[in-house]
């Protein structure tokens, strides 16, 4: 028999041993703190996809995606992946991060009715009988529509019968979900962050956030549209469940204002609590992904404007079906919401609080909103059409305003989770349309302190912000640096948008900082603003274009032989980025009151 110290001896080793398993597996040794190649204050580049759906979402499902959150985080990696349609995929360059945000609202539902429980019932039988992209789309209208896109969200029958059961199977889904990312996740190597989607879709306006966590300490619930069905009851949610003291932390990040009909950014209405809650959470927007571009819409009810007109994609569902159709104060509206609109109003938020305090002072960011668990999955050239339309091209071209989404970039010291997320909280990070633009904003308060050449001049050389960040020193116009490096295809165009909110107005122009001549490769520019008005606060952001290039839609068409058929398919597109805005906030007069 073995001895009780000799027993106890031997547990102690095996949980030791254990430890020690769970150490490597983070990428980490006793005595590291950081990764090897880890050099303080040193950033590297990270590409990833912070918006993903997978089975366990109910929209992807209808459709006939049935690969889980692993499978998705093992795509990004590099594994190749089957399609609703039966095709294979696989991603020419893995990813470095990503975080898989299925559709809160239906953690319960999809437990239930497909896996694990696989309820016997007729609603969730035809569920999952008719998965599949033939009949995904009576799917959407008699299970997603009843439920998030009415006028107020609904539970759905099966858990209006089996309300218990449901409460417990959003918690088992919830935990499902951390479990995978955790699984996944590889520090040093591979970031796997936990997030899940709060889909606020009344009346079919989207206005809804992807909630992503710094680590594996995240919130109790999965906070989901349905039991919490207002932007204010999702902070309150956040606030209250994710503290920093149990080393929880959390951004929300808004998607798709191209569909929101001008909802859910009401700064100028909000009272103090929810400005602030506002700011703390909602560090990021997302600028592209599949259902359409949100940068700007243009001021003249078009949306074929040369500064606007990138993949414009407009709701159908709550609005006529062309913008001449839209009344002023419609489109006034709907453009407020874009990103450039949000910006804007932020400067004017700023400007009239009393706490300093910028509401939509957000980063920007792309992603993909991809239905088919594949993250990353952006080729032009590559890319079958959304989920809902896969496998034939009459399916994929009646969608051919949706696009493969893009791209989110971090400047991050390592690839770790906390790394990662602090890159995204201070908006170090840009987004692209698809192709991997390096590019790199920078500011200086002093024009010695940059130079194209590594090279700087003057004892003084002054103050020096990332692209995210921002100053309210007044000390003379504002330096730029913006360096962009080509992926595939050359550079054409570099320009930066400048904001402000001057005299009462609010201003924005865009302003054109080099062409292409030659190569297109690599690409260094320095501008000075000498518009710069030190009363008037204001941002800065930089847009870089590529070379004109296939849209995935032409490829489609041209292959089968059919583009007559399918007007507006056969184009070209000019694949770009964005960067993070800078910021200019000086003190104003309601802070000295």
């Amino acid at each position: 028999m073995v001895s009780k110290r000799l027993h106890v001896w031997l547990n102690k080793r095996y949980w030791l041993f254990l430890m020690l398993i769970s150490i490597h597996a983070l990428g980490f040794t006793l005595q590291q703190e950081h990764c090897d190649y880890y050099h303080s204050g040193s950033k590297n580049l990270y590409w990833g996809d912070l918006h993903v759906h997978t089975a366990y979402s109910l929209d992807a499902f209808a459709f006939g995606t049935l690969s889980t959150p692993a499978e998705a985080y093992a795509f990004a990696q590099g594994r190749e992946m089957s399609m609703a349609d039966g095709s294979k995929v696989k991603l020419e360059r893995p990813l470095d991060f990503v975080a898989v945000t299925d559709h809160a609202e239906w953690f319960d539902l999809m437990h239930i009715c497909t896996d694990p429980q696989q309820l016997d019932n007729p609603y969730c039988n035809r569920l999952r009988e008719d998965s599949s992209v033939e009949k995904g789309g009576f799917l959407f209208r008699d299970y997603v529509i009843p439920t998030i896109t009415l006028d107020q969200p609904n539970t759905t029958p099966v858990c209006k019968d089996h309300p218990k059961r449901c409460a417990q199977a959003t918690k088992n889904q919830w935990a499902r979900v951390q479990q995978q990312a955790n699984d996944a996740n590889k520090a040093c190597e591979f970031t796997a962050q936990i997030g899940y989607e709060w889909s606020y879709t009344k009346s079919f306006s989207h206005s809804h956030r992807n909630i992503i966590f710094k680590n594996e300490h995240v919130t109790q619930d999965a906070i989901d549209y349905i039991r919490f069905p207002t932007l204010g009851d999702l902070w309150r949610q956040l606030d209250k469940q994710c503290r920093p003291e149990d080393d929880c932390d959390v951004i929300a990040i808004p998607h798709n204002s191209n569909m929101g009909d001008g909802m859910t950014f009401d700064v100028e209405a909000d009272n103090a609590e929810a400005l602030l809650l506002r700011s703390r959470y909602e560090k990021l927007v997302e600028i592209h992904q599949e259902k359409g571009n949100s940068e700007c819409l243009s001021p003249l009810k078009s949306d074929e404007s040369a500064d606007c007109g990138f993949e414009s994609y407009l709701t159908y569902h709550s609005r006529p079906k062309k913008a001449q159709h839209f009344t002023d104060q419609q489109w006034s509206k709907m453009r407020s919401t874009y990103v450039r609109g949000l910006l804007l109003r932020g400067l004017k938020a700023y400007q009239a609080s009393k706490d300093g305090v910028n509401p939509l002072q957000m980063g920007i960011i792309a992603s993909t909103d991809n239905h088919s668990a594949t993250p990353g999955h952006v080729e032009e050239a590559l890319w079958q059409g959304p989920a809902f339309g896969l496998g034939n091209v009459e399916r994929s071209l009646m969608r051919k305003d949706f696009n493969p989404g893009g791209l989110v970039a971090v400047w991050a010291e390592e690839n770790t989770r906390e790394s990662i997320f602090a890159a995204l909280k201070r908006r170090e990070v840009y987004g692209t349309s698809g192709p991997r633009i390096k590019v790199k904003l920078s500011m200086a308060t002093n024009g010695n302190a940059l130079s194209c050449d590594g090279r700087s001049s003057g004892s003084d050389q002054g103050e020096v912000i990332a692209m995210g960040g921002e100053f309210s020193t007044n000390v003379g116009p504002p330096h730029f640096k913006i360096e962009s490096q080509f992926d595939k295809l050359p550079l054409d165009r570099l320009e930066i948008i400048k904001g402000e909110y001057r005299a009462g107005e609010l201003k924005e122009s865009v302003i054109e900082l080099w062409r292409r001549k030659d190569q297109g490769e690599n690409v260094c520019v320095l501008y000075t603003d000498s518009h710069f008005d030190v009363d008037a606060p204001a941002f800065w952001y930089v847009r870089v274009k590529e070379v004109a290039s296939k849209r995935w839609s032409a490829v489609q068409c041209q292959q089968a032989g059919r583009c007559e058929q399918f007007p507006g398919a056969d184009v070209a597109i000019t694949e770009r980025a964005w960067t993070s805005p800078i910021w200019y906030l000086p003190p104003t007069e309601n802070q000295h009151k």
